[in-house]
């Protein structure tokens, strides 16, 4: 799919689902776009990219390192529909605090379901430091 094209489908999606996205969308030179949205306590983002012409999604990190993401492939028009089911499903996710941004033990940042890293957390006997969306 054109990249112009599948620029638009997302935008419009996010103006239709998610216009909190709209105010940070960025144009790049070859029609893709990049938007965010900081969390309530300013310590971490979402960020949506549409490189490629496939959805990216991550996680922007406290030590603002953006390697904390996922591909959302769509290759015809068809499939665009379930590309908008699985970002509305990891957007929704974040937002109510299935998944969190987690300091692990190695140092580094990841981002997990909340109910797994509890049992992490039970395994290991120890607490993680964990940063929910509306911290």
């Amino acid at each position: 799919m054109e990249q112009k094209i599948f620029s638009k489908y997302v935008f419009d999606f996010l103006a239709k689902n998610f216009p909190e996205f709209l105010p940070s969308v960025k144009y790049n030179d070859d029609d893709s776009f990049e938007c965010d949205l900081k969390s309530d306590s300013g310590k971490f983002l979402m960020w949506i990219a549409t490189y490629n012409s496939e959805i990216t999604f991550g996680l922007e990190t406290p030590d603002g390192k953006t390697d904390v993401h996922t591909h959302i492939s769509s290759y015809e028009i068809a499939d665009l529909d379930d590309c908008f089911v699985t970002l509305t499903r990891l957007i929704d996710e974040v937002l109510q605090h299935k998944v969190v941004v987690y300091h692990t033990e190695h140092g580094t940042y990841d981002w997990i379901k909340y109910e797994n890293l509890k049992e992490e957390e039970v395994k290991k006997k120890r607490t993680f430091e964990k940063l929910f969306w509306s911290q």
